[in-house]
């Protein structure tokens, strides 16, 4: 600041600059800024949502009480079709006939199968007898619980299966049903079958599914092998 004759005078402006106001920043400097924002951890997403089994051709299933021509289940079913009992008839057929002979093997060696001779006045006759019928029974059962639990619970499907085009499935998934609950399925047939055949008739009460109490005891259901057309 100078001073002249009339008193004090305003500063030289060349000389000694404006000051800015206490409240802000010198010009020289560039403003100043706060710490960044803090963000947290990136959402978490779960697995993609599992479809329903969307049968051979991927779509979707039929809605219950649809009906797409013969052999369509009014329920859904995966694949949306439901085998022929004819089919299930002759696949079973076919299984016993298969099984039947290791089961005729093990009884000729073990002597269920024998002859006796009767004789009654000097005449002799020869019968054919059959004896242990508990004990093949027993075999019998217990091989199919192991054949039905290679084929079924493995492949979906035993030679039986193969040959009339159709295939045991989880109800729900469409899933091979594994080798436990496919014994279970041969143990609960054989057991209702034997009283007055009626577990193998048990397909036919059930008309939504056509499960039969073995069906409805492993939770499966005989669809086709193959798509139609």
């Amino acid at each position: 600041m100078t001073s002249g004759p009339g008193g004090p005078q305003d500063p030289d402006p060349w000389t000694h600059p404006p000051q800015p106001p206490p409240d802000q920043p010198p010009p020289d400097q560039p403003p100043q800024y706060g710490p960044p924002p803090q963000y947290g951890p990136p959402p978490q997403y779960g697995p993609p949502p599992q479809q329903p089994y969307a049968g051979y051709a991927g779509g979707p299933m039929p809605p219950a009480g649809s009906a797409y021509g013969y052999g369509y289940a009014p329920a859904p079913v995966p694949g949306g079709r439901l085998a022929s009992m004819g089919a299930r008839f002759g696949a079973l057929l076919l299984d016993v006939l298969i099984l039947s002979v290791p089961v005729g093997i093990i009884g000729a060696f073990t002597g269920a199968f024998h002859t006796s001779t009767n004789c009654d006045g000097g005449t002799c006759t020869n019968s054919f007898q059959f004896s242990g019928a508990w004990a093949l029974d027993l075999i019998a059962l217990v091989l199919g619980m192991g054949y039905s639990a290679f084929f079924v619970g493995t492949q979906g499907q035993t030679v039986g299966h193969r040959a009339a085009g159709i295939r045991v499935v989880d109800v729900g998934t469409g899933a091979l049903i594994g080798p436990g609950r496919a014994a279970l399925r041969w143990l609960v047939m054989g057991a209702t079958g034997a009283i007055c055949t009626l577990g193998y008739w048990s397909p036919f009460f059930d008309s939504q599914r056509r499960q039969g109490w073995h069906d409805k005891a492993a939770n499966s259901v005989v669809i086709p092998a193959r798509p139609p057309g």
